[in-house]
């Protein structure tokens, strides 16, 4: 049985110490003296838990260590005493060094795990846990707490997002309306918004202040969707009735600039690459603005 004493805070608010033997990390480095001095100390501690003197036991338990930095058992004890005190940071930390010399001490990993459930850091309490493996004792204990971990952290996500949806929501402006069938929207280097009017077949200009006027209104205008512009301020028009792809210029002048585009939907500029997505061919068509 392991050497260390666990809390009973919910039943007894005292102490329980296992005491068949000190457990003394194996180091190459340590004197016999070091050893020596680590149990004089440890066992120092115990007493002082014992008559109920916890900063005199934290004193002796981290002499101990001092002369035996791999004594897990002495940062098991910190760790409980910390815990009795309310001390949960600084318990969560022993537990931490702890588990650095040795990761597979489930035990210490599964209180660990429970002082990041009482700090709301799910995640973390999720990644201990799946360390632990089915033949652990307290594996009932651990799966329960994966998985109310996993209940909180995915509410909490979903908490996050719905205030982002609420801040989103919160934050709409109404720019302008009545539009006929509002499609495809871009904006030029000066702030004005163009808006490709599905309804009434024309482009329309909303400028800084949200004044609308018929920037467009030509007999090329067949079902005007998608949009994009380029850095010149030219705006590209997806012609869904009309099977092709329509250039307007920064003064309104309008022409066809690719043709036999079956339903024209979706227009995208990066990089002086228009896409288009070609809805009545199920593909997407990539062409070099540069070369024209």
């Amino acid at each position: 049985m392991r050497n260390k004493f666990i809390f009973n805070i919910l039943i007894l608010l005292s102490f329980m110490l296992f005491c068949n033997s000190l457990c003394i990390a194996k180091s190459e480095d340590l004197t016999e003296e070091d050893i020596q001095k680590a149990q004089a100390a440890y066992k120092q501690g115990v007493e002082f838990v014992h008559s109920k003197a916890y900063d005199s036991a934290l004193d002796s338990f981290q002499r101990a260590l001092s002369y035996n930095p791999k004594m897990t058992d002495a940062y098991y004890n910190i760790a409980s005493i910390y815990i009795y005190q309310k001390r949960y940071n600084d318990a969560y930390s022993a537990y931490v060094k702890l588990l650095a010399i040795n990761p597979k001490d489930y035990d210490a990993i599964l209180q660990a795990a429970k002082l990041s459930y009482n700090r709301k850091d799910y995640a973390l309490v999720m990644k201990y846990l799946k360390y632990i493996p089915e033949d652990y004792e307290k594996y009932y204990l651990a799966r329960q707490l994966y998985y109310d971990a996993k209940e909180q952290f995915d509410e909490q996500k979903n908490r996050i997002e719905r205030a982002k949806i609420s801040t989103a929501t919160k934050n709409k402006q109404i720019l302008i309306d009545n539009f006929a069938s509002p499609a495809g929207v871009v904006v030029d280097s000066d702030g004005s918004m163009y808006v490709a009017c599905y309804g009434d077949n024309a482009i329309v200009k909303v400028d800084n202040n949200n004044k609308k006027v018929n920037f467009v209104k030509d007999y090329l205008l067949e079902g005007p969707v998608g949009l994009a512009i380029d850095n010149y301020d030219n705006i590209y028009v997806a012609n869904f009735d009309g099977d092709n792809i329509l250039k307007i210029t920064k003064g309104g002048n309008v022409s066809v600039f690719m043709s036999n585009v079956s339903k024209p939907y979706i227009l995208y500029i990066k990089d002086d690459i228009l896409y288009v997505s070609e809805q009545g061919n199920n593909a997407v068509i990539k062409y070099n603005l540069s070369s024209h």
